[in-house]
């Protein structure tokens, strides 16, 4: 009547499927913050090797072993050290031929692949724009053989598959960790952006770019040499947005104080580096969210945040501009209806040599082959412009579909914070992206980046949510039951 199997089985795993092999590798917690405290240590050890003995050599390589090895062993505190370091803009370093964030993407790819063959994580990629972009790499490697300058040209084209690259891996380390190293990265880079403003002010990195400006006289400095100022400005609104969405999502008190003072100083910062495209880009993506007015319905309580935080941005502003002012040049480029109407009619003659580029050569001038065609010392200030005059209507074309997978990605993510957020960096990255070109800087394909990975990490932080109330969907159904007797 009774029978027994030979090998027991536990029933309860039957009804759960294993869990997927992350990259990080796990380790218990208190262990992660001992080697996260060693590392910190080690690291002040370094850098009082540079600035007290004036050794550079014996610094960077005493900060640099222990960190790759901690990149290695979790891929989620390489993306943290990467976007530490993203806002010096690569204003930190050796000239043009080494900085700081170039130096960590290296160490990044090395320890991408080293942890590759430790862990071998499962990843599907699902998301077209991605291959998009495979073929849009393809075409400027092609069109870059075609350039005058063959050396140069290959330079540019290596540079478009190190951006192809680095958009691979952060999508796979946010992948295959999930939601914590999304905000873990978001918080590395809101402290690295609010690190760099402080130290610029300490170092007196920031009154020398006022003075190395010029005229303009405009705030553009990081931790070192004066860097595009427009380019700062974008970096300074990814940093805002990503503290509006930790500020929603994150319960931890000490970690909102933190997002509030970013908040509150960020636009200041951007009022002070006098970015006109950038200024206009975040008013456009803070308002945007109220033209869909049946979500605005649907989540009052969002909108009502969402207001604050403009609120308290502006009262921010404000008060800076009343107590301290602005310089004479930036209050005049910010106010000044001329000096518009000329960067407009300066920013339209490289867009309408783009478009008569493509007539003579549909395939694309390539990117040093765009000076001698169309006779500019600059190149289009637009991103699709720049596709389309630099790689021809292949390019342009190719960028476009990219632009719109990107849309369709967003629209997918159902209604939420996460939702929220990507619509804001990709509704900003395209507003900035009519009158600046980006497609040369690393943060606009990180952040890219971001936008294809977190529909996943959407879907696990629903998952979350549903195992911490397992028994949800029976109470529903009991409480259905309770209306209809």
């Amino acid at each position: 009547m009774y029978a027994e199997y030979e090998h027991q089985t536990n029933q309860e795993h039957l009804l759960y499927e294993a869990a997927e092999r992350t990259s990080d590798i796990q380790l218990p917690g208190a262990l992660n913050i001992l080697l996260l405290t060693i590392w910190a240590v080690i690291c002040l050890i370094g850098f009082a090797v540079i600035f007290l003995t004036k050794n550079t050599v014996a610094g960077i390589f005493i900060i640099g072993v222990p960190t790759v090895v901690g990149m290695i062993i979790k891929p989620t505190f390489a993306l943290c050290v990467m976007m530490l370091v993203l806002p010096t803009g690569a204003g930190l370093g050796l000239g043009e031929v080494f900085s700081l964030d170039r130096g960590v993407g290296i160490a990044v790819a090395a320890s991408f692949v080293l942890n590759l063959l430790i862990t071998r994580p499962r990843l599907q990629v699902g998301n077209k724009a991605l291959w998009v972009l495979v073929i849009y790499t393809i075409w400027i490697s092609l069109v870059s053989l075609t350039g005058p300058y063959l050396s140069l040209e290959l330079e540019r084209g290596f540079t478009q598959i190190q951006q192809l690259a680095l958009v691979f891996i952060v999508y796979w380390i946010l992948e295959t960790n999930g939601v914590k190293s999304f905000h873990w990265a978001l918080r590395s880079y809101i402290i690295g952006t609010m690190g760099t403003i402080a130290l610029t002010f300490i170092t007196g990195a920031a009154m020398r770019s006022v003075e190395e400006a010029g005229a303009e006289g405009r705030y553009a400095a990081t931790l070192g040499q004066t860097i595009d100022a427009n380019m700062l400005a974008a970096l300074t609104a990814m940093a805002f947005l990503a503290a509006m969405y930790l500020f929603a999502r994150d319960k931890n008190l000490l970690w909102r104080v933190v997002y509030l003072v970013a908040i509150a100083a960020l636009p200041i910062m951007l009022l002070r580096i006098g970015s006109r495209g950038a200024l206009i880009a975040l008013a456009f993506t803070l308002l945007s969210p109220f033209l869909f007015v049946r979500q605005v319905l649907r989540r009052p309580a969002l909108a009502l945040l969402l207001l604050a935080v403009v609120l308290v941005a502006s009262v921010s502003a404000g008060l800076m501009v009343r107590e301290r002012g602005l310089e004479a040049s930036v209050a005049k480029r910010l106010t000044d209806i001329g000096l518009a109407e000329q960067a407009v009619s300066y920013r339209m003659m490289p867009i309408r040599q783009a478009i008569r580029a493509v007539t003579v050569r549909p395939t694309g001038t390539s990117y040093y082959g765009w000076f001698e065609q169309s006779g500019l010392r600059i190149l289009p200030h637009s991103d699709f412009f720049l596709a389309l005059g630099v790689y021809g209507i292949p390019g342009g074309a190719l960028f476009a579909l990219f632009v719109v997978l990107m849309m369709f990605t967003v629209k997918r993510i159902p209604l939420g914070l996460e939702k929220l957020y990507t619509r804001a960096v990709l509704t900003y990255l395209l507003v900035m992206g009519l009158n600046i070109g980006q497609l040369f800087q690393k943060h606009f394909w990180i952040f890219l980046a971001f936008i294809i990975a977190i529909e996943r990490i959407h879907k696990s932080l629903v998952t979350a949510t549903d195992e911490l109330s397992p028994h949800a969907e029976y109470e529903e159904d009991l409480s259905a039951q309770h209306q209809l007797t």
